[in-house]
């Protein structure tokens, strides 16, 4: 046997070894899951998240080995133990109207915790097509609403006004009805007075996570309505018991706290997308053959974004406070940039 077959051989046995012992870490993590619901505990820990990720930057300085690759596979590592940890306390009968990425997204979700799960619409075929790949079941929209317990609807804002909804409306009495809308001023009182005019418990909730499968650990805002106070703490240990970190808050502050953590990041990120395809034409440089490691990591970003530019606009119009949003961006910018020719006129001129 050469040389090379014989390391070959000798990383084959290295291999066998890491998958054993991530498979004993899964089972700790699974048993650490059970503990936790038992004594009520998040899935997610960030404290220990912390630490965990500067014990293993430690070894790795320890052992040669980059940071980058194991703040990468750490990532991972966490993600999927989060995944093992989930161990909800009973199944509930969950409609999913819509088939688009968030609904995928949740659809994932309540696979690995073990729901019953019934997606429906009104093009039965996309449904049909999200169903399969969960393994799922799909409804006409009304036999979903008369099986389901607890509805959510993944439809864009401005679906809640049509007629489809305002018929599924009157089809969900004594149901939980939620939407996923990021920005909910001009829905949340429709939906609100619908609810009480049509007898059903209206939570309104907005995943703090994008489009991705398998969101353990991720957050999720529970907005009470008139109507499902009664079922708030009922709704908040479903979402934990699913992985999810659950909080409650107003409207107002949920309004206000968006117009700070997507307003006000989608401006700036739209801006510099076109600004910086702009000022490349301007230049005739290709940038990508120079991009920085941050630079990479932002313009992922910026894609991310574009391909959701629909959505990220409809929050920049709905929000009611984006206006002030981008009104203190653009004028922190404006500063910025004063602050900077003012320091390069002293240099010309001293």
């Amino acid at each position: 046997m050469s040389e090379l077959e014989d390391l070959r051989k000798e990383i084959e046995e290295i291999d066998e070894n890491i998958i054993k012992l991530l498979s004993k870490r899964f089972q700790i993590s699974q048993q650490i899951g059970k503990i936790k619901k038992e004594k009520g505990i998040p899935i997610t820990d960030e404290n220990r998240e912390s630490k965990v990720k500067e014990k293993w930057i430690t070894l790795a300085r320890k052992y040669g080995i980059p940071e980058s690759f194991v703040e990468s596979f750490l990532t991972m590592i966490f993600s999927y133990s989060k995944l093992y940890q989930v161990n909800p306390k009973s199944k509930r009968r969950i409609v999913i109207i819509g088939y688009g990425g968030m609904a995928r997204s949740l659809s994932s979700l309540f696979k690995i915790s073990g729901q019953e799960v019934v997606i429906t619409g009104r093009d039965l075929k996309k449904a049909e097509a999200l169903s399969s790949e969960f393994n799922f079941v799909t409804m006409s929209v009304d036999s979903a609403l008369k099986w389901g317990e607890i509805i959510i609807s993944t439809l864009p804002p401005s679906a809640y006004f049509s007629d489809f909804m305002n018929e599924t409306y009157k089809k969900i009495k004594a149901k939980i009805f939620m939407d996923i809308t990021s920005s909910k001023a001009k829905i949340f009182k429709d939906i609100e007075d619908k609810s009480i005019k049509y007898n059903f418990m209206y939570l309104s909730i907005h995943p703090l996570f994008g489009p991705y499968l398998y969101p353990v650990g991720e957050k999720v805002v529970l907005i009470p309505s008139k109507t499902s106070t009664s079922i708030v703490r009922d709704i908040y240990e479903f979402f934990m018991d699913n992985g999810l970190v659950p909080l409650i808050s107003s409207l107002e502050d949920h309004e206000k706290a968006m117009s700070v953590v997507q307003v006000l990041p989608h401006f700036y990120l739209l801006a510099l997308s076109s600004s910086i395809q702009e000022l490349s034409k301007e230049l005739g440089i290709d940038f990508k053959k120079f991009e920085t490691t941050n630079f990479r990591e932002v313009y992922k970003i910026i894609n991310r974004i574009n391909e959701i530019k629909n959505v990220i606009l409809e929050i920049q119009e709905n929000n009611p406070y984006a206006d002030k949003a981008r009104e203190f961006g653009v004028r922190e910018l404006n500063n910025l940039y004063t602050q900077l020719m003012g320091k390069k006129n002293d240099a010309l001129h001293s």
